[in-house]
């Protein structure tokens, strides 16, 4: 597959088996993973990856298995969205009765329920069995390395010291710059990890005071998205809070759910009572009564008479093309031997591998290889090659040369909005506060005459220009998961 682009037929074959199989459709910046994707799904089965790519167009079941295991698992790491965890503690210390239950939907190798037990342990909920997390994926491979609770460095790059010292050790015979980690055993047994697959199985239990479902459904179409969502909204008990991505927060609309302003930052949450028709946002003093955190102010509640009930999402940018495999005609031997000079298609395609190359090997810790892979990748000009350059280096908490590397990608691609933005986060790191409001004004700036559904340029994840202009909004504070202390 690393010879020949892949058509759009054999393409739509596949995507037809993925989202069969989990519902998912990629997004255009994903899809130079699905070509080594298939690779390492036929290397794993110790096939040929022609003989793969032919079983997984018949789906057979161990073929499709093994696609979805290396397609699947998504890049995260400890307390993304740190907002979020505020929000969630916050409701937390006010809940009162039996445990307080947490799904982690899609929860990939485990970052994030861990973060959810750190963040409510460090809020005072740690003793007596007062929480519960459920995280749960469709991947097998991803909860096995979830279950093992070892982690590199990638993944701790955004925690704190103190959540870091307090939740985390070295793991035993761990040395050097790529030492890993592992989760304190404490919070170990406050997660419990479950097989499921959101787009075709019934929702593990009901009655959760929070579910995160983060960077998921914006792999879903329009319609799956709509039935997602409903179970979602029907397993929460009343005033439960719903945490999706910023990207993914317009797809929620119509679904019933009230928009709480937490310290700047939209949480949805499943009314106390039903909405009835006419009825205002803060007319009910019960419901303050009722739950000290709805004293936040709503925005957008959406009325629905009787019960929940769902309309019609606008529709998102569908699928675009990526690889698919091919079996390369074999180029004709010149009479005289000649320098083979590489086609532009050629070129962008090595590029490309380079990237996802050291993107995995960032992945599993090893910082060295990653940083020379994307250096390779860096002399063809390549913003997103420095934009990972800049991940990698503030990963070894070298701040000054990931400013460095981001600025280099900005002057190859001055309207990179996710390089503004990175450099937002990184000078509120070195308090270096006007910096950061002037670069959070650049990347908006990029943004502009973008629609909310426009796929942005980068390495790690998707964002749409929406979600980038939400998490851009001002906030009372850039300080960490707690905020101001």
């Amino acid at each position: 597959m690393s010879e020949g682009l892949l058509d759009d037929a054999t393409l739509a074959k596949v995507e037809e088996v993925l989202q069969g199989a989990c519902g998912l459709t990629l997004a255009s910046s994903l899809r130079r993973s699905l070509e080594p994707a298939l690779s390492r799904a036929a290397l794993s089965r110790n096939l040929t990856e022609t003989t793969f790519l032919r079983q997984l167009l018949m789906r057979e079941p161990a073929a499709v298995e093994a696609f979805i295991e290396h397609a699947v698992i998504g890049e995260t790491y400890f307390f993304r969205h740190p907002e979020h965890l505020r929000a969630l503690a916050s409701r937390a210390r006010l809940h009162q009765g039996g445990p307080f239950h947490v799904w982690s939907a899609g929860c990939a190798s485990g970052e994030e329920p861990y973060s959810i037990a750190m963040a409510l342990m460090a809020a005072g909920l740690g003793n007596g069995g007062r929480f519960r997390v459920l995280a749960t994926d469709v991947s097998g491979r991803a909860l096995l390395r979830a279950k093992s609770a070892v982690y590199s460095p990638w993944s701790l790059r955004r925690i704190e010291p103190d959540l870091e010292k307090r939740f985390l050790a070295p793991h035993p015979g761990a040395s050097g710059q790529d030492a890993q980690h592992t989760v304190a055993p404490e919070v170990v047994r406050t997660v419990d990890f479950r097989r499921h697959n959101l787009a075709t199985d019934a929702v593990p239990s009901l009655g959760f005071h929070a579910i995160f479902c983060r960077n998921v459904l914006i792999y879903f179409t329009p319609e799956l998205v709509r039935a997602v969502l409903a179970r979602l909204v029907g397993a929460l008990a009343p005033g439960g809070l719903l945490f999706v991505s910023p990207a993914e927060v317009p797809l929620t609309n119509g679904m019933g759910l009230e928009t709480l302003d937490v310290d700047g930052t939209p949480v949805l949450r499943v009314p106390l009572e039903p909405w009835t028709a006419g009825e205002s946002a803060v007319a009910s003093p019960r419901r303050d009564t009722q739950d000290a955190f709805a004293a936040a102010s709503l925005r957008r509640p959406t009325p629905v008479p009787g019960s929940l009930r769902l309309e019609p999402l606008r529709p998102t940018p569908g699928p675009m093309p990526a690889y698919v495999a091919r079996t390369p005609r074999p180029a004709p031997v010149p009479e005289t031997p000649k320098a083979q000079v590489p086609t532009p298609a050629s070129r962008a395609a090595q590029d490309a591998g380079l990237l996802t190359r050291a993107l995995e090997a960032a992945h599993a810790g090893h910082f060295e290889e990653a940083e020379a892979l994307a250096r390779e990748a860096a002399r063809a000009l390549s913003p997103e090659a420095y934009l990972l350059l800049a991940m990698v280096a503030e990963s070894r908490n070298d701040l000054y040369a990931a400013v460095e590397a981001v600025r280099k990608a900005l002057y190859l691609e001055p309207q990179l909005a996710l390089g503004h933005a990175t450099l937002v986060a990184l000078y509120n790191r070195l308090d270096r506060r006007e910096d950061a409001e002037r670069a959070r004004q650049n990347a908006l700036r990029a943004l502009d005459g973008l629609d909310d559904e426009h796929p942005l340029r980068g390495v790690e994840t998707t964002m749409t220009a929406g979600g980038l202009r939400q998490a851009l909004a001002p906030r009372p504070s850039q300080m960490g998961w707690q905020g101001a202390r």
